[in-house]
């Protein structure tokens, strides 16, 4: 026992070791440009714009993609908004409806909103869209916004559900504009370049599940 306690905090420890690494080294960034599409201009303004649930409202990631759509308003007015995300009980009163909120807040017609309230992951949330936007939707521009790492595997789902006119906008934070003085990478990028290794990961393993599973 004592051994296999040792192997694992060995492993454990060097996988670590490795992760620090690759954050200290061009190959982080290469693999950061590589994971993440990159907006497809020839898709042009969007006649829908569909807000992906993070983690409700209020999270980081749930304000940071709602902020980014509000933005799409100024060159899509005539755009239909929808926010997705599961709600099990009133979606007024639930995080998706805040999400609507949001939007609105930031200078979106209420009018312009809908919400999607089944889809429990990013597969269902394309096949409840597709159905609540109909056959003829699928080949109008249409912009998904949500967080960088994740928007490959949506863009997937959504083509699968037979979106042929479909990018991407990531939803990604904006650090501080002021001289923060020297180590900023050793206080703050060096830990987001691990954070963002993690969901690169997780993203890999799940795309990898959604092709087995049919889904993308």
């Amino acid at each position: 026992m004592k051994r296999l306690l040792r192997l694992v905090i060995m492993l454990c420890a060097a996988a670590f070791m490795a992760q620090v690494i690759t954050a200290l080294s061009p190959v982080y960034r290469v693999t950061w440009a590589r994971f993440i599409p990159g907006h497809d201009p020839k898709v042009g303004i969007p006649d829908c714009v569909v807000v992906l649930g993070g983690g409700g409202i209020p999270s980081p990631s749930g304000l940071i993609r709602t902020y980014h759509a509000s933005q799409v308003y100024a060159i899509a007015p005539d755009a239909t908004f929808i926010v997705s995300l599961p709600a099990d009980g009133d979606p007024e009163t639930s995080s998706v409806g805040r999400m609507r909120d949001e939007l609105v807040m930031r200078g979106v017609p209420a009018s312009s909103v809908r919400m999607e309230t089944r889809g429990r992951n990013t597969h269902e949330q394309a096949v409840e869209i597709r159905e609540m936007l109909g056959d003829e939707a699928l080949d109008k521009p249409t912009l998904v916004v949500t967080s960088p790492t994740h928007l490959r595997r949506s863009l997937m789902c959504f083509r699968k559900q037979g979106f042929t006119m479909i990018t991407g906008l990531t939803a990604e934070s904006v650090g501080a504009e002021a001289d923060l003085g020297r180590g900023t990478f050793l206080r703050y990028g060096l830990w987001a370049n691990l954070q963002s290794e993690t969901e690169i990961l997780r993203e890999m393993l799940s795309t990898v599940v959604y092709k087995l599973m049919g889904w993308g």
